[in-house]
């Protein structure tokens, strides 16, 4: 989201709070939260825009009673008890609710999904119109039911708790708290609406599949890089030095040591299988170091740190005596820049911000493959770039051993016999005498997949 955007909606927009991390979290000296307040948030809706619930003309919090989850054959809308809707303050906003609510829950239920909608907007620079837009004109979002799991569906976001070690229901750690989670969860509808889904009834549709988990995380570690307070930590933690294990690699927090997913991974695509969720870790992993090499690349050319340190902690692994000697570079390169370090990170979030929109809005849904995402990817930087990250978006995705497939008619070579031009050319070349006519070969018919 651009700077000029979020100081217009501080002029005419509605203020939220939300937690950018669960606050269940603690700091690693485990002396207290890792956040212990919600952050002001500004949502693109004027106040006198706004309804109760919350709600908007885009979307709405219904806090259904006594709801059981939504099936095949038991959608939206609820049409059972709900409670009263929250309603704002006399300024018209929603900043003064205690955190100790439940009416906390759905405003901020409400604020999350809003929030990282006007996010992506702003990358993609148009609306965003719901793929149910056939059936619903608004999202429903029902933060508290007895539930210990979440759920995105067709015209809804319905969340429950977390779970204790003994795997009852956790009420401490309601999903809707969770920025992470819902921010992954409207990331599936922004890929239903933008690329949609594949026709055919023959496509296996993996590579969509693992795309579609990719690109959950990826909407989500984005959109928390808009939270100052994690990004000020983020950077305070790792003093620039990014290819870590971090706040920001973490996606989805479910308690101190375990989460969703690691964005900053080592996998690559031969030690994935099929499944989406283990198949989307090579190609989050590409787009995540896509990012943090675009951020060390502005710091390079600021002057900031050596085209060495940049080249040493991208090469990783090292030894523990490297990763020391990296950090303690990073450490001396952060001290006394703090602010044009924050202002690199935050040029690279919005770049890749940008690339994602511009990728996925060109994107097929049929057939498609982590190749075609590479190329897209490659287009869409030289549409932003002129080009100019194509080597490091290349060095990532091949890394990865993200690459066309051996039996990809891309990779397959074609002879001049294959052509059917070698024994023209050598008819051509002989005496009249000496010719002898040549029965050419049958051309193969190429059948594409849509055909099939």
């Amino acid at each position: 989201m651009s700077l000029e955007l979020d100081r217009r909606l501080a002029r005419e927009g509605t203020r939220f709070r939300i937690f950018p991390q669960p606050r269940f979290l603690r700091k690693d000296d485990g002396s207290g939260p890792l956040f212990p307040e919600p952050e002001v948030v500004v949502v693109s809706v004027d106040p006198t825009a706004m309804r109760a619930g919350p709600g908007d003309d885009r979307m709405f919090v219904v806090d259904a009673v006594g709801k059981l989850p939504y099936k095949d054959f038991f959608r939206p809308p609820w049409r059972g008890s709900s409670r009263p809707p929250v309603q704002p303050g006399a300024d018209g906003h929603f900043d003064q609710i205690d955190p100790a609510s439940r009416e906390f829950s759905a405003a901020t239920m409400y604020a999350t999904v809003r929030r990282v909608l006007d996010i992506w907007e702003d990358y993609f620079g148009r609306t965003i119109q719901w793929h149910f837009e056939s059936d619903f004109e608004r999202l429903e979002l029902i933060p508290l039911i007895e539930w210990d799991n979440a759920q995105s569906g067709y015209g809804f976001l319905e969340f429950g708790f977390g779970r204790k070690p003994n795997g009852t229901i956790d009420h401490a750690r309601p999903y809707c708290e969770n920025f992470d989670v819902l921010a992954h969860e409207l990331g599936h509808s922004v890929i239903f609406a933008e690329v949609g889904v594949p026709a055919s009834p023959l496509d296996e549709a993996v590579d969509y599949g693992g795309m579609h988990e990719s690109a959950g995380d990826l909407v989500a570690i984005v959109a928390s890089l808009h939270f100052h307070s994690l990004v000020d930590y983020l950077l305070e933690s790792t003093k620039g030095n990014l290819l870590t294990i971090n706040g920001l690699d973490r996606v989805g927090e479910l308690s101190d040591s375990s989460e969703i997913r690691i964005a900053f991974n080592n996998k690559r695509m031969s030690e994935v299988g099929d499944e989406p969720h283990r198949r989307s870790l090579p190609l989050t992993g590409a787009i995540f170091d896509t990012m943090v090499e675009v951020f060390q690349q502005d710091l390079v050319a600021k002057k900031l740190i050596s085209e060495e340190l940049r080249e040493r902690s991208t090469n990783l692994p090292g030894s523990a005596l490297d990763l020391a000697e990296i950090q303690a570079g990073f450490t001396a390169a952060y001290l006394g820049n703090e602010a044009a370090f924050k202002e690199s990170l935050l040029l690279a979030r919005d770049y890749l911000g940008r690339l994602l929109a511009v990728t996925w809005s060109n994107l097929s849904p049929d057939f498609l493959t982590y190749h075609a995402i590479l190329r897209a990817m490659l287009r869409a930087d030289r549409e932003l770039s002129g080009g100019a990250n194509a080597a490091i978006i290349r060095s990532c995705f091949a890394w990865r051993e993200i690459t066309p497939v051996p039996t990809s008619l891309l990779v397959r070579n074609h002879t001049v016999a294959s052509c059917g031009l070698e024994s023209a050319d050598f008819v051509a070349a002989q005496p009249a005498d000496q010719q002898i006519p040549v029965q050419r070969p049958e051309r193969a018919t190429f059948i594409s997949p849509r055909m099939i």
